[in-house]
């Protein structure tokens, strides 16, 4: 679990959190300010594990109801293809010393990616816009290294590693967390054109007094792991961002749950919330 107390101010800038520490050899992350609550949600969008599996998110049923915890793919990444990653990020001039590649012009509350990386010397925390992108076509035209260009230009690669990597990546297949971040608040609104969809939560602990308080006492989160993450999955699975859930289908009290797999010993309770 992470450390009570209130919400901090919301972080205005993406960069690597003291609280808690990851294991994973890259991470992708996009980030826009606001409220943390409404953050904590919003975890990596592609992670290379230490042990180098490439994890990405499956595409979903656009018209089904979002899922609570969207279903994650993992393929086997190659010591080639780590090189290939770290070498195009030289090449590109991200890791050159500078850190922040957001543009002059960037557009406040826009969304920001930050790129987490191991290379010579420990881990490497990127900043920029994901959209960052050049007025031409390639091949006829490569990023300027070390320009917001040349990290939008990395992180669709990364994002998106299929075209890129090829055969340095392997079968995929589901991946399955060893752990999850969750964050246990008021129940959503149903929605009016499917009604309520409750869930019965399936752990000893109460949700009630599951983890610890944050957000000025108006939520709680906690880690859940072993064995508690093999009876939780399921539920996760099978629920939705809409779903409320209940501690025993007779009583009425609700609840509402956010959730954030771990990849790789990272602690977003302590990340998002201070701890």
């Amino acid at each position: 679990a992470c450390a009570g107390g209130s919400d901090a101010s919301p972080r205005q800038s993406p960069t690597a959190s003291s609280a808690g520490t990851s294991t994973a050899w890259l991470s992708a992350t996009p980030f826009k300010a606001g409220p943390a609550v409404s953050r904590f949600a919003s975890g990596p969008t592609a992670v290379i594990t230490a042990d180098g599996t490439y994890v990405t998110a499956a595409p979903v049923d656009a018209d089904a109801p979002v899922p609570l915890l969207p279903p994650l793919v993992g393929r086997s990444l190659s010591d080639a293809g780590r090189a290939t990653i770290k070498a195009e990020a030289e090449r590109l001039g991200l890791l050159d010393g500078k850190r922040d590649f957001r543009s002059v012009i960037a557009l406040p509350g826009g969304v920001l990616g930050r790129l987490e990386l191991t290379a010579e010397g420990g881990p490497v925390t990127l900043v920029g816009e994901p959209d960052s992108k050049l007025l031409c076509i390639p091949p006829l035209c490569d990023p300027v290294p070390g320009t917001p260009e040349a990290f939008g230009d990395l992180w669709r690669r990364i994002v998106d590693p299929v075209p890129w990597l090829g055969g340095e990546l392997g079968a995929e297949s589901p991946f399955v967390p060893a752990a999850y971040a969750l964050l246990v608040g008021p129940a959503p609104a149903p929605d009016p054109a499917v009604g309520a969809s409750i869930v019965d939560w399936p752990l000893a602990v109460p949700l009630a007094t599951f983890g610890v308080p944050v957000a000025k006492d108006s939520h709680r989160c906690g880690i859940v792991s072993g064995a508690d993450a093999e009876a939780l999955r399921p539920a996760l699975e099978g629920a939705s961002q809409q779903s409320q859930w209940v501690q025993d289908p007779a009583t009425s009290a609700t609840f509402g749950i956010q959730v954030r797999p771990i990849f790789g010993g990272e602690d977003p309770c302590a990340e998002t919330f201070g701890g």
